[in-house]
C-alpha cells in the first residue's frame, strides 16, 4: 500500500458507541477534578481540560483607537475584503507574516444572546462544553434568567454534562436525548421570549439530517436564532456536492491524491475539505436545507462565513451560518 493509498482510504463517521466511550472518559475526568478540587470554579475545570476559549468581544477596537497602527491593520484587512466595522475578522501575525484571524466562536455565540433570551440550546451537545463556556462568559447573574439545554445523542454525553452542572450548582442546565435523524425539541414548546439554538461540529457526524428540524423550530412560540458552526462550507460548490451525493468514490480518491499540490490555492482547500467529508461520511445536506428554508421565507440569513477557522484540523474548517426564523411566515411543512 502506497502513501497515497493510506491517504485516500475511507474511514467512516464515528459510531454512537465510540462517541459514548469518549464522553464517558470526559465524565470520569470531570469527577476526578471535582473530587480533588471541590471548590474550584467551573471555568477552572474547563481551562484544565483545554476547553476555555472565549476571546475578545471586539479584537479590532485596538486598531480603531490607535492612529499609529490603524493604517497597517486596515491594509491587512483590505486584502480579505474586510474593514474595522466587522468585528468578526481582525489583523494578526502568523509565522512571521501579516494575516487575519477570526473572533472566537464562543464569543460570537455570546453576541447572539439578547436581553430577552430565556433559553440557549446546543444540538448534538456532547458534554455541553460549548454551553458551559457561554455560561462562564455571560456570568452567573445574567444566567439566572436563562435555561441551558444540552440536546445530545449519547447517554454518556448527557451524564458527563450533568456532572459538570452539578459541580457548579447554579447553572439552570437540562440534558435531553436528541437525534438529528429523528429530532424532538418538544422540551422547548413552552419557552417564551427568545431562544438561541446552535450547533458546533455535530451535524458533521450525520450524513443526512432530517429537514423537519427547521419546521419544528419555526413552530415554536418564541423568537428563534439558529447558528450553525459546521465544516460544511465545501457544500457551496455544486460539483463537489453532486459528486458526494452520487457516491463517486473514484472522484474523491483522485482528489485525495492531489492533497499536497498547490496548497496555497483556495480550490485545493475547498476540495480537501470535501474529500475529508467524503472519507468520514460527513454531512451532505445542511446547505440544501438552509437554501430551501430561505427560499420558503422560513428564515433570514444574517451572516454566512465560509471556512473561517480550522484550529483543530485544517482539513475540516468551520463555516458559520447565522439564521433568524421569521415568525408568522406561511410555509409548507418539509416532507
Amino acid at each position: 500500500m502506497t502513501a497515497v493509498d493510506l491517504i485516500v482510504k475511507k474511514a467512516g463517521a464515528r459510531t454512537k458507541k465510540s462517541q459514548g466511550t469518549a464522553w464517558g472518559k470526559i465524565g470520569d475526568k470531570i469527577d476526578k477534578i471535582s473530587s480533588a478540587r471541590p471548590d474550584d470554579h467551573i471555568s477552572t475545570i474547563l481551562a484544565e481540560m483545554r476547553e476555555l476559549d472565549i476571546g475578545r468581544p471586539d479584537p479590532n477596537s485596538f486598531y480603531r483607537k490607535r492612529e499609529l497602527v490603524q493604517p497597517l491593520g486596515k491594509a491587512v484587512l483590505k486584502r480579505v475584503g474586510k474593514t474595522y466595522d466587522d468585528f468578526f475578522i481582525y489583523p494578526d501575525v502568523t509565522n512571521g507574516q501579516y494575516t487575519t484571524s477570526a473572533v472566537s466562536s464562543i464569543r460570537y455565540l455570546m453576541g447572539c444572546v439578547r436581553d430577552d433570551t430565556t433559553a440557549i440550546v446546543e444540538l448534538g451537545s456532547g458534554w455541553s462544553v460549548n454551553l458551559f463556556q457561554i455560561y462562564v462568559g455571560l456570568g452567573q447573574t445574567r444566567s439566572k434568567t436563562i435555561d441551558y439545554h444540552g440536546a445530545e445523542y449519547t447517554d454518556e454525553g448527557q451524564a458527563a454534562a450533568r456532572r459538570l452542572a452539578a459541580h457548579d450548582g447554579k447553572i439552570n442546565y437540562h440534558a435531553h436525548s436528541f437525534d438529528y435523524r429523528n429530532p424532538d425539541i418538544s422540551f422547548l414548546n413552552d419557552v417564551k421570549g427568545h431562544i438561541l439554538v446552535f450547533t458546533r461540529h455535530s451535524i458533521e457526524q450525520v450524513d443526512v439530517i432530517d429537514p423537519r428540524l427547521y419546521d419544528m423550530l419555526a413552530a415554536l412560540d418564541a423568537e428563534v436564532t439558529l447558528v450553525h458552526i459546521e465544516p460544511t462550507g465545501w457544500q457551496r460548490d455544486k460539483t463537489l456536492l453532486y459528486r458526494r451525493k452520487a457516491k463517486d468514490n473514484r472522484f474523491f480518491e483522485d482528489i485525495g491524491g492531489l492533497m499536497l499540490s498547490e496548497v496555497s490555492s483556495r480550490r485545493r482547500q475547498l476540495e480537501n475539505a470535501a474529500w475529508w467529508s467524503w472519507r468520514l461520511d460527513y454531512n451532505l445536506n445542511l446547505s440544501t436545507i438552509i437554501g430551501q428554508a430561505s427560499k420558503k421565507g422560513q428564515i433570514r440569513i444574517v451572516r454566512r462565513e465560509y471556512d473561517y477557522v480550522a484550529a483543530a484540523n485544517i482539513l475540516n474548517p468551520s463555516s458559520l451560518y447565522h439564521l433568524e426564523f421569521v415568525r408568522g411566515a406561511a410555509v409548507e411543512p418539509t416532507t
